[in-house]
Order: C-alpha cells, then structure tokens, then sequence
C-alpha cells in the first residue's frame, strides 16, 4: 500500500467525519465544536439557528465531496488517467477553500455579529 491510497482513505475518513457531525448538527440543534474551533462559547453565538441553517449544506456537501474523491482514490477508479485523478484532487482542494471561505464568513455574521466589513449587525 502506497502514501497516495493511505492520503485518499483519510480524505475518505475526514469526509464521512464531515457528514457525521453535519447530520448531527441537524437532528441535536447544536454546532459542533469542528466548525468554530477550539474553545468558542457556542451559548454566546448571536445567530446559532442561522450559523446552522447556512453551514449544513456547506459542510454535508464538502464531506460528501471529500467521500468522494477520497473513495475514488481509494479505489483507484482513475489509476490509468492520471490527468483525471490530479484534476479530481484539484477541484477538491479549491472546494475545500471555498468551504474556509464560507464558512468564516458565516462565523463572522451569525455566531459573532459582524458584517462583511466587520461592523457590529445591528438586530
């Protein structure tokens, strides 16, 4: 077993991790501690139904895109086209960004209250 199957069962645990806590995150009402890090008081958020309702989608849709490259790596579907594999592998870390992206974006607005230009919302 090489490094590059081992990295694609990871990226496959890391997605099916992804989806489990989006599905959590669901069905209990509560943010995980993944998506605001280490130590933020969620009872504090200002928005949390918010921050809820926007980074489901964000958050099942990125561990399902990780599933999915990971278990295609995994499997070597695309061990003859080398090209599809390395654009795969692209195209997952650019949505992997953009979920960052995302999802700092909706810290800022609904668990802290800030704008985009990082003005108090007043509500």
């Amino acid at each position: 077993m090489d490094f590059g199957i081992i990295l694609k069962i990871l990226i496959m645990a890391c997605g099916i991790y992804m989806i489990y806590w989006s599905v959590q995150m669901k069905s209990t009402h509560k943010i995980p501690q993944m998506l605001v890090g280490k130590g933020f008081p969620t009872d504090r958020a200002k928005d949390p139904e918010g921050f809820m309702k926007v980074t489901f989608p964000l958050t099942m849709g990125m561990g399902i895109i990780l599933f999915a490259v990971g278990l295609t790596g995994a499997l070597e579907l695309f061990i003859q086209y080398p090209l599809v594999d390395t654009l795969l592998t692209v195209l997952m870390l650019a949505a992997l960004v953009i979920y960052g992206m995302l999802l700092l974006k909706a810290q800022k607005k609904y668990l802290i209250g800030l704008d985009d230009n990082n003005k108090k919302i007043n509500q």
